[in-house]
């Protein structure tokens, strides 16, 4: 009796090394035939453009791969074979699922091998063979196809957390997959993989269940969901799975994909912001008159638009103008008071790094455009003030921080690295060199899914050296901002 259980328990190797990617993450490795590869080549352009119209998986394109492999073209099936080789593809592709075919022909016959093999290049989700009369590349994709429907339903997992903040949970979800706000979710975590020792076949996953929630946003492969029972003593990390549960509802929604279902959806285009502001403003200059300086407050209003290109990428317009009057502060300028207008103009675009998903989590925005900061003072030649405006290129660095469930702290800088100033009133000569920076800090707090409100800080400083007499000319803003960010 000892004997048979031990037999029984050789029959299955138990491995415990984590996945790093994600098996809905795939890729198809050059498919090899015995008529030159040309027969292969056509049924792997076919391949690729099935597994993207299904959205089974989110597919790497493997061209950087593959024009490597065809310079070993006489040893491609070695190639292909070598779990080394295989663990540097997917280390590359960041890929969890590698597609293997090889076609061997026989008189009118075509033998279809398939291989689904893991990230580490040995594991062997699926392998399956079939023989096909004649060559027909329609039938052979058929069968392929066929196959890799069987696997998609063996893979442990619709999606991966990529993200938690609290009991709040981010993951990605494949294509194919129809979400519901409201629909159930179990997270867990992988103790264990069974692989069969001969076969190197995985044939069973050992894992936990960490935990149970409901979804609560959807947006463009991404899903946010709220963990309502912790059903282990762990904490949800990223990576852990996520399976999710069968939905029902009276009212449930025509089946369609992910990309469908977010045309409709709030905060897919963008923001608007509109703000009050009030703060202090100083003027200085060293001119003929010598130093100096007009002081006052200023009160405005904004309209800032980052409208999302994608994900990632967006663009951003916004108009600010600010109106008072200022005094003299320090100094004996000929003119003790004037009026002032203010206004900035801001065009551009960046790129937003999201490290832990788009609903939450640090988000770190590198941007960049034109802009420009204009000046209207009563004209005074002798004091050096006038009417003008600093504008240039801009680059800017920002980002934000959660504190709590729907607070989050923002700021940013920019600066104009080789700005101009346009002198309206020709008050000043040609320049030497312009500094301009702008500081902004702030908290959102989420009101409603649609709007956050707004209170920040802004500090601007643009300044300017110029030939002759009136050799100096600085602006100073410190205004706190007031507002609304709607969500459209």
């Amino acid at each position: 009796m000892k004997k048979i259980i031990i037999i029984i328990s050789l029959l299955f190797t138990q491995v415990s090394l984590a996945e790093q990617f994600s098996m809905r993450d795939c890729m198809i490795l050059p498919i090899t035939d015995t008529a030159g590869n040309s027969f292969g080549y056509r049924v792997f352009e076919d391949l690729e453009r099935k597994i993207k119209e299904d959205g089974w998986c989110n597919y790497k394109p493997s061209s950087n791969v593959i024009s490597i492999f065809s310079k070993y073209r006489e040893r491609l099936d070695e190639f292909l074979q070598d779990k080394k080789v295989l663990k540097t593809v997917a280390d590359r592709l960041r890929v969890g699922t590698m597609i293997r075919v090889q076609l061997k022909y026989d008189v009118d016959k075509v033998h279809v091998n398939l291989d689904v093999i893991g990230e580490n290049g040995e594991d062997i989700y699926l392998s399956e063979k079939t023989v096909i009369n004649g060559m027909d590349s329609n039938q052979v994709l058929a069968t392929i196809t066929n196959w890799l429907e069987v696997y998609e339903a063996t893979i442990p997992y619709d999606g991966r957390v990529i993200g938690v903040l609290g009991d709040q949970v981010t993951f990605r979800f494949p294509k194919n997959k129809v979400l519901n706000i409201g629909q159930e979710f179990k997270v867990r975590r992988m103790i264990a993989k069974k692989r069969h020792p001969l076969l190197k076949k995985i044939v069973e996953w050992d894992n936990l269940v960490l935990g149970k929630g409901k979804v609560f946003n959807i947006s463009r492969g991404q899903a946010l969901g709220v963990i309502k029972v912790y059903t282990a003593n762990k904490k949800i990390e990223t990576g852990d799975w996520v399976r999710l549960e069968k939905f029902e509802s009276k009212n449930i929604p025509e089946k369609r994909n992910y990309d469908d279902f977010n045309e409709n959806k709030f905060g897919k285009l963008g923001e608007l912001t509109l703000s009050f502001s009030f703060g202090t403003h100083t003027a200085s200059t060293n001119s003929a008159s010598g130093n100096t300086k007009l002081g006052g407050y200023l009160y405005g209003v904004g309209v800032e638009t980052e409208a999302w290109v994608t994900r990632n990428i967006f663009a951003i317009l916004d108009y600010t103008t600010r109106i008072g009057n200022l005094s003299k502060e320090s100094g004996n300028p000929t003119v003790d008071s004037s009026g002032q207008k203010t206004s900035t103009l801001k065009i551009g675009g960046g790129y937003k790094y999201l490290p832990m998903g788009f609903f939450y989590g640090p988000q770190i925005d590198v941007f960049g455009g034109w802009v420009s900061y204009s000046y209207s003072l009563d004209k005074s030649s002798t004091d050096g003030y006038g009417a003008g405006d600093f504008n240039g290129l801009f680059v800017g660095l920002g980002g934000s921080i959660p504190l709590q469930r729907g607070l989050r702290i923002y700021g940013s800088g920019e600066i104009i690295p080789f700005g101009d100033y346009d002198d309206d009133d020709s008050v000043f000569n040609s320049k030497k060199s312009i500094s301009s920076m702008v500081f902004d800090i702030g908290l959102h707090y989420l009101w409603s899914p649609t709007v956050k409100l707004l209170g920040g800080l802004e500090v601007t400083n643009n300044s300017g050296k110029f030939k002759g007499t009136n050799s100096e000319l600085s602006y100073r803003d410190t205004s706190l901002k007031l507002g609304g960010v709607f969500i459209f």
